[in-house]
């Protein structure tokens, strides 16, 4: 194809039509619909070699912690994990410990592309290969479709298309920088301390896509250490943060000096606010569709 020759697309080839599938039933608000892009079929046939050249890399750049469309790895080593962690959450006699249930509002949507680009070059992808994917991920032009008919015709400018075969494996690495992140602020701040039975693994989160968990034990610097690194990824990225569907528990025996006790609450960056109420903590029932709680 010229596309690998050149690394152009015809603007017809990334010319998508946008079907809204309701979330709910009678959905009265946009919010209720989830917007899938339905792409021409000689682009998916483009972006589907392109995966097949990714997919045998992948568990080479992202961390085991992360599940999702790496080959080899299964989501239900997270949700066994997950439940294993909170065994006994409502046991007193067990160390302090927190976690915290984010989620990523429109996800896919609010990439940025510039920082897509610099992710492929920090994992040190043929500059080659990031024209290729940059071309077909900054190019689409849109359509919604609305009863059955197509209205308008407009230029994306950010973010990575449901429905595109691509978007999923993009939207891992995305969430590796995350990781990687947590992993440096860790080091360099030294006042982090892990979760019960994660330290030995080194273990503070579990994702899988954009459904995360973070783990560690419940004093102020650690949730902090969260803080700096979540604020630090949404500027970044241009991921918006749901901190009202976010989760936050903590136990403690006793008031005790350098524990959160009551509420619990900070600002972050400038393209987010964070805001964990630890008044009424409760375990997350699911993660990734399936129960997580245990006795």
């Amino acid at each position: 194809m010229d596309f690998f020759v050149t690394g152009r697309l015809l603007k017809q080839v990334n010319s998508t039509l946008i079907s809204l599938i309701p979330k709910v039933n009678n959905p009265t608000v946009v919010a209720e619909f989830r917007p899938i892009s339905c792409c021409n079929v000689l682009y998916k046939v483009i972006t589907k070699i392109l995966v097949q050249r990714m997919r045998g890399i992948l568990d080479k750049l992202i961390s085991p912690s992360q599940n999702a469309f790496v080959l080899g790895r299964s989501i239900g080593d997270n949700i066994l994990l997950a439940r294993e962690l909170f065994y006994g959450y409502n046991q007193q006699h067990l160390p302090p410990r927190c976690a915290l249930k984010v989620d990523l509002r429109k996800a896919y949507d609010t990439v940025e592309w510039d920082f897509l680009r610099a992710v492929l070059i920090l994992f040190g992808f043929p500059e080659k290969f990031i024209v290729w994917i940059v071309e077909c991920v900054t190019t689409p032009s849109f359509s919604v479709c609305l009863n059955g008919s197509p209205h308008g015709y407009f230029r994306g400018a950010r973010g990575l298309r449901q429905g595109d075969p691509m978007s999923p494996y993009l939207f891992v690495l995305v969430m590796e920088v995350l990781t990687l992140l947590l992993r440096q602020i860790i080091d360099q701040d030294g006042g982090f301390s892990y979760h019960w039975k994660c330290e030995e693994m080194q273990l503070c989160q579990l994702g899988f896509a954009d459904d995360l968990l973070l783990f560690s034990k419940a004093d102020t610097s650690s949730v902090h250490i969260f803080k700096r690194a979540l604020a630090v990824f949404a500027d970044l990225s241009g991921l918006w943060l749901i901190f009202t569907r976010a989760i936050s528990f903590y136990l403690v025996r006793r008031p005790t000096t350098g524990y959160p006790t009551g509420h619990f609450g900070f600002s972050g960056g400038s393209s987010s606010s964070m805001v964990f109420g630890l008044t009424s903590p409760s375990i997350p029932t699911v993660y990734c569709g399936l129960p997580a709680d245990s006795p």
